[in-house]
């Protein structure tokens, strides 16, 4: 009797040393992963690919909170302080803003909307041509912003294969007056004057970029339209990303180490030497700056924190509670799409559209001037403001 007393005691003991062990890794894996995009991803690949499963690692946490209450009390206190030590970066994926609520009459006449929106060359993501109308063109139309910052749009034009309708265009060209297409698949559209900034950088370091300079209501406005390094991943990595959300096969662990985490590896480094020369950039231009597009990762990841700097504010951080998507395609289910900006204005809203036609959801940004300015639009003093004394 006293022998089975001793092993049933051993086994409570080591079963609940194993216990408070996971308890510690699972605590380690979120901290880490919540805070890898500080780390360089040249330094540590991999490290952008762990920030993605964060959300996960949270929700183990919790788990664990209400698992500990009923095991061991005690040990509550390991998944809650990770959760307190993980706060940062919980409220970078989940932000938690006051609305802005209604705009008063002042704040309207200083008021100007920007639509961000990865339109997939205008092809339906769901073939729906059943209307006989382009569902993405109709939905910018529908949308009414100010400036339409697109990417992965090589063209505007009728196309009938895509139900972009000769109509459909003309009411784009007589809204938007002002418009530059197709630069790398980065395109503009604008109610109000804008030109080009010609940026020149090495090739395998550009991604889609471009650079635009505007002046609304009273205000220079210079406008970066990105489109970061992708994943690149093939028709059969999309198929292997798939049966790991669902119940993997026996041999998925090895297929995706061979064929989905060099190429996670290498788009995260590419993305890092984009955010770097972005950097650089703002600081060369400076003054009111709205930099938006497809970034290809999430937020808190390296490539944004570097893009921000000490001077650059994001949009849906703070303007918006909780998390959302913005890819909605191979159940990649992240927020990859983001807006940025400086100066002396204010984001009051983001709205992002629930419209598939595109595999990415669009970001309409509502942003308030702080103060009325009547600044004279002159192209010859903004045409190459990189190279000004």
């Amino acid at each position: 009797m006293e022998g089975r007393r001793k092993f049933n005691f051993n086994r409570r003991t080591v079963l609940m040393a194993v216990w408070v062990a996971i308890n510690i890794a699972v605590a380690i894996a979120t901290v880490f992963t919540g805070y890898s995009g500080y780390i360089r991803p040249e330094l540590m690949p991999l490290a952008g690919v762990a920030g993605m499963t964060f959300p996960g690692w949270v929700v183990l946490s919790l788990i664990f909170i209400i698992l500990n209450v009923i095991i061991k009390k005690r040990l509550v206190l390991i998944p809650l302080a990770t959760i307190l030590i993980s706060i940062g970066p919980i409220l970078t994926f989940a932000p938690i803003s006051v609305s802005h609520g209604e705009l008063s009459e002042d704040e309207e006449l200083r008021s100007f909307t920007v639509l961000n929106y990865n339109v997939l060359n205008f092809a339906d993501n769901e073939n729906d041509y059943s209307s006989g109308l382009n569902r993405t063109l109709g939905y910018i139309l529908s949308t009414d912003a100010d400036i339409v910052c697109l990417q992965e749009c090589e063209y505007l034009t009728s196309f009938p294969k895509y139900n972009v309708t000769k109509a459909q265009i003309d009411t784009i060209t007589t809204r938007y007056p002002y418009r530059i297409v197709g630069r790398g698949g980065q395109s503009v559209l604008s109610k109000y004057p804008i030109m080009n900034i010609p940026v020149e950088i090495a090739p395998e370091d550009k991604g889609d970029m471009a650079v635009y300079r505007t002046n609304v209501k009273g205000h220079v406005l210079t406008v970066i339209n990105v489109h970061l390094q992708s994943i690149g991943l093939t028709v059969s990595d999309k198929e292997l990303f798939f049966e790991l959300t669902s119940l993997p096969v026996k041999d998925v662990l090895a297929r995706i180490r061979s064929q989905l985490l060099s190429k996670f590896s290498a788009a995260n480094m590419q993305r890092a030497r984009q955010a770097r020369i972005l950097r650089s950039y703002i600081d060369m231009l400076g003054g009111n700056i709205i930099l938006c597009g497809d970034f290809n990762d999430i937020p808190g990841c390296y490539a944004i924190r570097t893009i921000m700097g000490e001077t650059m504010r994001d949009a849906y951080y703070e303007t918006m509670t909780g998390p959302t998507i913005t890819y909605n395609a191979n159940k990649f289910y992240f927020r990859i799409d983001h807006v940025l900006y400086q100066g002396e204005l204010d984001a009051v809203s983001v709205k992002r559209g629930d419209i598939t036609s595109s595999d990415h959801y669009p970001l309409l940004t509502t942003y308030v001037w702080r103060e009325d300015k009547q600044v004279k639009w002159d192209f010859n003093q903004t045409s190459n403001p990189l190279n000004q004394e």
